[in-house]
């Protein structure tokens, strides 16, 4: 005989009325440790209490959270929780709605995530000192994480978006669950061996409950970043999520995504900014070389050549004033052996001074001399002549001009402008 079809709303229910007639399951108390705490804006609060097998979901009404010490309830925190099994019929799903619960303090996880963090910091794991910087300008950037989450497709956007000369090597590895602390320490440690080496590793995956980040507790994670030949970024969860990676990485970033950005420098930026670098140099290059021709223009040597001499002679004053001084001052002694001394050592001094002052002049003669051998007008002195255009450019070429062209022939003791009759050069007349 066939059976009767029923609905899946009858079976939840069934269900429903099964368990809210059970005696036991509408008066119960549950220890656990809890886990995902939210409070929703509503005021009510969700979150799971859990052993070391199982979870269950639980409901805290928001009139009930109200009347109780918040401190007595967060992440991590150990409770036993009063209250009934209730079902929610259109979701299949059931949880326990609490009435009160009291703190244990501290949970398991909390205490083994405390413990190791002592042990770790005592070992220098932690120590600043010992941290790495990363690369400026990275080339090859590795990534340990789950190669099918959101977490390394944002990272491999970013980095691709930001560089286009940088290469992203995958590094796949469980990021939860058994035997996923062992895989990402044994994914660093491959990474390490890289060859041709990898700049920077980011280690991380995407947001969860602390059990689903709990991998990166653990202290083979831990000993594989502090072990790593490469500089690691821990990237792990949201800038909430606090982990013993994040400690021993020599750089953290608060997500995934803040990671690939730190990780290698925006190139499009650094073009522009070389390009404007460029712009500017060029700009200071052409100031400077319009500065100096008009230096070059406005050079007299006569003028340098007599500032030089007058500096000798005020040079000269001042060694005779100081001389003088001196002597004065030692024909005011009044002991005689001193005064012979003195005069002694004012004529040593006297003959040095004059020494010294006939080499400064004959090494102000020869500085003239070559200046007036250098000088252009020297130059002209000896019967040469200097050809310039009405822009007053110098012609140092006969191609440089053409039949009609005005132009200026400067002697040493004037100029002549002249009108240009005819240009030969290389046997053409122009």
């Amino acid at each position: 005989m066939a059976r009767k079809a029923i609905t899946v709303s009858q079976l939840n229910a069934y269900i429903a009325r099964l368990l809210s007639s059970d005696g036991a399951l509408s008066d119960i108390v549950v220890t656990g440790e809890v886990s995902g705490f939210k409070l929703h804006q509503s005021g009510h609060v969700f979150f799971s209490l859990k052993d070391a097998q199982s979870r269950v979901n639980c409901f805290l009404p928001g009139n009930v959270y109200r009347a109780m010490d918040a401190g007595r309830i967060a992440e991590g925190m150990k409770i036993t929780a009063e209250g009934y099994v209730n079902v929610y019929e259109k979701g299949g799903s059931y949880s326990l709605t609490i009435r009160r619960l009291t703190s244990e303090g501290q949970g398991d996880l909390d205490a083994k995530y405390e413990a190791l963090k002592e042990k770790l910091k005592q070992k220098g794991y932690f120590d600043p000192g010992r941290k790495r910087p990363i690369p400026s300008f990275a080339l090859r950037v590795g990534i340990v994480t789950s190669n099918t989450g959101a977490a390394v497709e944002d990272m491999v956007k970013i980095i691709t978006q930001r560089n286009a000369v940088a290469d992203v090597l995958i590094f796949p590895t469980l990021v939860q669950g058994e035997g996923a602390a062992e895989m990402i320490a044994s994914r660093i440690r491959e990474a390490g061996e890289q060859l041709p080496a990898i700049d920077v590793l980011i280690v991380g995956r995407g947001g969860g409950s602390k059990e689903d980040l709990w991998a990166f507790n653990e202290e083979a994670v831990a000993d594989a970043i502090y072990t790593s030949k490469t500089p690691v970024v821990s990237a792990v969860g949201h800038e909430s999520d606090i982990t013993i990676a994040d400690f021993v990485a020599d750089l953290r970033a608060e997500t995934p995504t803040a990671a690939a950005q730190m990780a290698v420098p925006d190139t499009f930026e650094l073009t522009e900014d070389i390009d404007a670098l460029l712009f500017g140099l060029r700009d200071g290059a052409r100031r400077t070389l319009r500065r100096d021709e008009l230096r070059v223009r406005a050079y007299s040597p006569e003028a340098e050549i007599s500032a030089f001499k007058s500096g000798l002679g005020e040079r000269r004053a001042r060694a005779e004033r100081a001389y003088g001084e001196m002597e004065n001052a030692i024909g005011r002694q009044s002991v005689h052996e001193r005064a012979l001394r003195a005069d002694a050592l004012s004529t040593g001094m006297r003959h040095t001074l004059l020494v010294r002052m006939e080499r400064a002049s004959d090494r102000a003669e020869g500085q003239a001399e070559r200046l007036e051998a250098l000088s252009p007008f020297g130059v002209l002195s000896r019967g040469y002549a200097i050809v310039e255009k009405t822009d007053g450019k110098a012609v140092s070429s006969a191609s440089g001009l053409e039949t009609g062209d005005e132009a200026k022939v400067i002697f040493r003791d004037g100029r002549v402008s002249v009108m240009v009759k005819e240009v030969t050069s290389n046997g053409e007349n122009r």
